[in-house]
Parts: C-alpha cells; structure tokens; sequence
C-alpha cells in the first residue's frame, strides 16, 4: 500500500467529519446512566434483600442418598417391550 493509494482511495474530508459525527452520536445514545448497572441487578433480584422461601416439607427434601439405578444398557422394567413391532399390512392401510 503506497501513499500515492491512500490519496487516491481516500474520503472526502466532509463525509469523514459526517462518519466522526455520527459515530460520537452513537457513542452517547449507548452510553448508560449512572448506576444502571446496580437498578438491572436489583430488578434481576441480584442485589438488596432476598425473599424468605418457606421452609421445605419432608416430602420435598432433596434425596440424600441416590436413587438406585440398574446395569447400564440394561431397560427398565417399565419400558416398552422390545422385539418387531407389527406392521399392519399396506392393502388393509391403503384402503
């Protein structure tokens, strides 16, 4: 890339004082209010006091101890029963 390029391919000073422009105005319109941070944190219920969650039941309680599982790749005793399934015949479908 050469200077004589540059010259050649470069904007007019107008539209690179148009560009500046609007860019610092996008700037401000993105600019955020003091302290916008810590209000969304609040509404998001991050920040300040947290509700009190009613206690729960013994039925509710978290299992301690885990739930018993079989051998991998073996299926449940209430699954579907596994073999071929039965096609209806294509002349009794089609009608």
């Amino acid at each position: 890339m050469t200077l004589s390029h540059l010259r050649k391919t470069a904007l007019p000073e107008a539209r690179v004082e148009l560009a500046l422009r609007n860019a610092l105005e996008s700037e401000t319109e993105l600019a955020e209010a003091a302290g916008a941070d810590e209000r969304l944190l609040t509404l998001l219920g991050l920040r300040g006091p947290r509700p009190n969650r009613p206690q729960r039941t013994q039925e509710e309680q978290p299992r301690s101890e885990p739930m018993p599982r079989g051998r991998p790749g073996k299926r449940g005793p209430a699954r579907d029963e596994i073999g071929e399934a039965i096609i209806p015949d294509e002349k009794q479908v089609a009608g």
